[in-house]
């Protein structure tokens, strides 16, 4: 039997993609609603990872899980839109931290709330006991999964996917 759309049987790979795109989806427009246009997933990603003291963009690339081409290119995009600067590293001559600027924490709180709006709105639509399931089984599939070898967890081409 072939899948259809309005087959209530879909693959599950089909679920989880759908559910990211409606995701991504809420989210660019929540960030549009307070003024943040044209952004990546990866600034998201880089984002929610920095540290208050600042962190390495190797760091950074392993904690994401993108490699450090990748990181490089996507910090670059966040410091030509003025929200995270590079700075020496104090005790390492050769690395640079980065660190979020005042617009960069602003841009966090602004995803914080998104985060908020998301989840609201998914709770409005299967409830707050189901979501809270929900988050639970997503966690045990990725604890499991994070830890089989020869998965690919790499977040290469989601972190340059625009949020739209």
């Amino acid at each position: 039997m072939l899948e259809t759309q309005k087959d209530p049987h879909l693959f599950l790979s089909r679920q989880f993609g759908r559910s990211y795109r409606v995701i991504k989806a809420l989210n660019a427009r929540y960030l549009a609603e307070l003024g943040y246009n044209d952004f990546k997933i990866g600034h998201c990603m880089v984002m929610l990872n920095l540290e208050l003291e600042g962190i390495t963009a190797a760091e950074l690339a392993k904690k994401v899980n993108v490699s450090k081409q990748a990181m490089s290119k996507l910090v670059q995009e966040l410091i030509e839109k003025g929200f995270v600067i590079s700075v020496k590293h104090p005790q390492d001559h050769r690395a640079t931290l980065i660190r979020a600027t005042e617009e960069g924490f602003k841009f966090l709180d602004a995803l914080m709330i998104c985060r908020k709006k998301v989840e609201m709105n998914m709770s409005q639509v299967i409830g707050e006991e189901k979501l809270g399931q929900l988050h639970q089984i997503l966690r045990e599939i990725l604890d499991h999964y994070e830890q089989e070898p020869g998965i690919d967890l790499q977040n290469e081409s989601i972190a340059q996917t625009k949020l739209t």
